[in-house]
């Protein structure tokens, strides 16, 4: 449920990657920019006390006049921190239009604002520059603070354009994707298919009858049936797995990168399974979990492509949008299961920044295939009510929060911590987001009960955050998503998708401009699919009764809110450690409450979380 991405270009590349972070340039400047700018701050207020600048401001121009020629000794620090980052920057892009998208970058920024882990630091280039105009003596015992100085001053040069915006306007999206686009890299997000989930051990090795490692026989059991169905001659070809993992994996599984080679053919698929970790297992019901998406991949997704064939729906017009999956098998009882999927990157998808809000473009495709996957269960319902039967699953993860569970008392202090990033005068939303905590048990039950939802109760996809999309790319811009992540689908009211994405993947600022246009992209989709299926919308799902859907079952958004903006808001480095939090759940039987939001940006989290709460409040849905 979690990854970052590097380019694959073939079957040809080694098996396994040095690791990629899943930081993007804009993130790590930002990240490394936090001490910079208190670095800054203090040295500005020693000067202006003890007349320390003199000593930094000596130090710099003698290390300037070391390193240039003698007829640019007179550039100021500044310029020539500027050239130096410049040069840098220009030396990791493509020549010459990276080259224009960073020296553009770097003239246009200003240190006069900068946000910085959500602190915000004004009058850092004027205070610069006094230091840099007033005398100086030499003094060697500033000499590190002036080296940290520069390259602080350096770090939020060329990164304050997209931070003085806090990262999450649109701006700073169109320039992460023509970053990452241009570089050919994906953004940095978190589900493993997107992930280049590498190791600094080399890949685990076996013949095709034999297995080796740490990775459980049934996997290469699976992977063995697989070969033989793509057309490898049994006894002939190898497996090799990347078993690299990282912060990023998903909670309730594990994902591998398998490579099938013989001779000189060569194929990669991705695998997940179940978490190795047995306390991870148990304390995230991961047989259940996998149990549904097995039923997903074998059984709904297949019902729900054949049915739109048989209609004459053609790919571009229908929803397909879902990885290929050539292996699905769960058994609860041994606790083994394993679903291996074709790995997207190599058709050259990629995800959308976590970190970053999701920008128009992203979350007008999102919401029209939502419309179209709800549009294909309406119809089924009415032209195939046997086999939408299977379609009416309920939640899987109600087993996880039994009454006075640790998963209960966690689900209710991040409720608390949520309604904290209101201010205090705040006390409609307040009220409102103490019910909602008074109420969680109940409210959780109302949500996902699809009998409630009658007669517009769909085959959701119930995890709907942008971890869970791929994007390919045309001419720079997104063109076609996939969907991901099969494990939480669930027979729920549509809307319970709309609000998750809304309310978990954008910000108030995109809200404000665009929630009444999303949900009409959304409903025009499922309007125009469901007319090529032979129904009336008006009849099947008029849009007055979407909105009677929202009112009733909207907040839905809220309570997933809780769990993933602390995830949207904290590093793949940051997050914590699945394993260690389940082996410590296990011995103690108790959940550490703060784990998901203690690593978080904390403005980011009190900004998206806060504005969240408030636009649920004003749409009337809380």
């Amino acid at each position: 449920m979690a990854g970052e991405h590097n380019t694959e270009s073939g079957a040809e590349q080694p098996v396994v990657s040095e690791r990629a972070t899943a930081t993007t340039p804009t993130e790590a400047s930002v990240e490394k920019s936090s001490d910079a700018v208190d670095t800054v701050v203090e040295i500005v207020e020693e000067k202006k006390v003890d007349q320390q600048q003199e000593t930094v401001q000596q130090e710099l121009i003698a290390d300037v006049v070391e390193e240039e020629k003698p007829e640019q000794q007179q550039e100021t620090v500044q310029d020539h921190v500027r050239e130096e980052n410049v040069a840098e920057v220009v030396e990791e892009k493509q020549p010459e239009q990276q080259q224009e998208t960073v020296q553009d970058a770097v003239r246009e920024a200003s240190v006069e604002k900068v946000l910085v882990d959500g602190e915000m630091m004004e009058e850092t280039s004027a205070a610069v520059q006094q230091i840099v105009e007033e005398p100086h003596h030499e003094d060697s015992s500033d000499v590190s603070v002036k080296e940290e100085a520069v390259a602080d001053v350096s770090a939020v040069t060329e990164q304050t354009e997209a931070v003085e915006n806090n990262v999450t306007s649109e701006q700073a999206n169109s320039e992460l994707e023509k970053t990452a686009l241009l570089n050919g890299e994906t953004n940095a997000a978190e589900h493993p298919v997107a992930s280049e989930e590498s190791s600094t051990a080399p890949p685990v090795v076996a013949d095709a009858a034999t297995s080796s490692g740490e990775l459980p026989q049934y996997l290469y059991n699976a992977m063995e049936q697989v070969a033989i169905e793509q057309g490898f001659t049994a006894g002939k070809f190898k497996i090799e797995f990347d078993v690299g993992s990282n912060k990023g994996d998903g909670f309730v599984g594990q994902m591998f990168k398998a490579f099938l080679q013989e001779g000189e053919r060569r194929e990669v698929y991705l695998c997940k399974i179940p978490p190795l970790n047995e306390a991870r297992r148990q304390q995230f019901q991961s047989m259940t979990i996998f149990s549904r998406e097995t039923l997903a991949y074998k059984s709904l997704l297949p019902l729900i492509f054949t049915y739109q064939e048989e209609k004459g729906i053609s790919r571009e017009d229908g929803f397909f949008n879902v990885p290929k999956c050539y292996y699905a098998e769960c058994d609860e009882t041994t606790e083994q299961s394993v679903i291996i999927m074709e790995d997207l990157r190599l058709k050259d998808y990629r995800m959308w920044n976590k970190l970053v809000p999701v920008n128009y473009e992203h979350a007008r495709l999102t919401m029209q295939q939502l419309g179209r996957l709800h549009a294909v269960s309406l119809a089924m319902k009415r032209d195939r009510p046997a086999d939408f039967e299977q379609f009416k699953v309920p939640d899987p993860l109600e087993v996880m929060m039994p009454e006075g569970s640790p998963f209960e008392a966690m689900m209710i202090k991040m409720l608390t911590d949520a309604k904290e990033t209101l201010e205090p005068h705040e006390t409609k939303e307040r009220t409102k987001m103490q019910k909602l905590i008074d109420n969680m048990r109940q409210e959780m039950k109302t949500c996902t009960d699809g009998a409630l939802a009658e007669p517009y109760a769909v085959l959701g996809h119930g995890d709907c955050w942008v971890n869970n999309f791929m994007f390919h790319y045309k001419n720079g811009a997104p063109e076609h998503v996939i969907l991901l992540d099969w494990q939480i689908t669930r027979y729920v009211s549509p809307v319970t998708d709309l609000s998750y994405f809304i309310f978990c993947c954008t910000d108030g600022e995109f809200r404000r401009r665009h929630y009444d246009e999303m949900m009409s992209i959304y409903y025009n989709s499922l309007e125009a699919l469901l007319e090529k299926l032979g129904h009336n919308p008006q009849e099947v799902f008029p849009r007055t009764a979407l909105m009677r859907q929202l009112r009733r079952f909207g907040r839905f958004g809220i309570l997933m809110a809780i769990f993933l903006v602390p995830m949207l808001c904290t590093r793949n480095e940051d997050l914590p450690d699945m394993d260690e939090a389940a082996e410590k759940y296990r011995e103690t039987n108790e959940m550490d409450l703060n784990a998901m939001t203690l690593n978080a940006n904390q403005r980011a989290y009190r900004e998206r979380m806060s504005s969240a709460i408030r636009d649920m409040v004003q749409y009337g849905y809380l």
